[in-house]
């Protein structure tokens, strides 16, 4: 059995992202149910002008909703998803977004540069499915300004991923898809 995107995006949430407190932002706005889920069937970076605008306008008159997953269906590279990401944020620029949202990135085979291709850090910014995170910048002060330590956060997560292994987040990564 095969998992909708919504749902293997929350079972991915759930089980490695807060499971492993890799987004000490990501508990609270799960729990208290604050999160969009949108799946786009974009298939090209263009396509997702329109669904962007939305979605920042969304946000904009929904004080409720912390922040919105643009779930990307369509496979993509991961050097073709960094064209939806270089778009998306060009948009976010260009409508006047800047310092109100920003984007953060989740791909099944993000890469991080200058990092061997097998190494489990690249397993803290992959997802079962690509995806454009909307984070309210408001939310993400809030959170750093009472935490310890934000900086030490990606050394944390790199330390946590590749304790946990490749093979781990593979299967991870298959349960969220498959069930």
């Amino acid at each position: 059995m095969t998992q909708s995107a919504i749902e293997a995006t929350k079972y991915w949430l759930e089980h490695i992202v807060i499971g492993h407190n890799f987004c000490p932002f990501a508990k609270k706005p799960f729990c208290n149910d604050q999160i969009r889920y949108v799946e786009s069937k974009a298939l090209r970076p263009d396509e997702l002008f329109d669904q962007l605008e939305d979605e920042f306008t969304f946000l904009d008159t929904h004080s409720a909703t912390d922040t919105t997953l643009i779930i990307i269906k369509q496979e993509t590279t991961f050097d073709d998803y960094l064209d939806y990401l270089y778009f998306a944020e060009r948009v976010l620029d260009d409508l006047g977004y800047s310092g109100t949202y920003q984007i953060a990135s989740f791909h099944p085979e993000y890469t991080f540069a200058g990092v061997e291709k097998d190494d489990a850090s690249h397993y803290t910014n992959r997802s079962p499915f690509a995806m454009l995170h909307i984070l309210r910048e408001d939310s993400l002060s809030k959170v750093l300004d009472v935490m310890d330590d934000p900086e030490g956060i990606p050394e944390k997560n790199i330390a946590t991923a590749q304790t946990l292994g490749q093979d781990y987040f593979v299967q991870q990564l298959k349960r969220a898809v498959h069930g």
